[in-house]
């Protein structure tokens, strides 16, 4: 269950820091706010990619069901 949490909880990260993020690039200069936003959008990677990999390991550790 964490593993999902992680991913959904990384999607919308991404999803908010990328609509902030498009906004902050349309205008001009580039600073502290730019810097701010990628990093939330590689916290947000880091989330998802994490939530991902957990998902793969849980899913190779659970014994399969529909060989019996």
């Amino acid at each position: 269950m964490k593993h999902h949490i992680m991913i959904a909880l990384g999607i919308l990260m991404a999803l908010l820091f990328a609509f902030r993020m498009a906004n902050a690039l349309i205008e001009p200069g580039f600073g502290f706010r730019e810097l701010y936003l990628a990093g939330g959008l590689l916290i947000a990677g880091y989330l998802m990619y994490s939530g991902w990999r957990e998902w793969r390991a849980f899913k190779a550790a659970k014994p399969d069901s529909d060989e019996a």
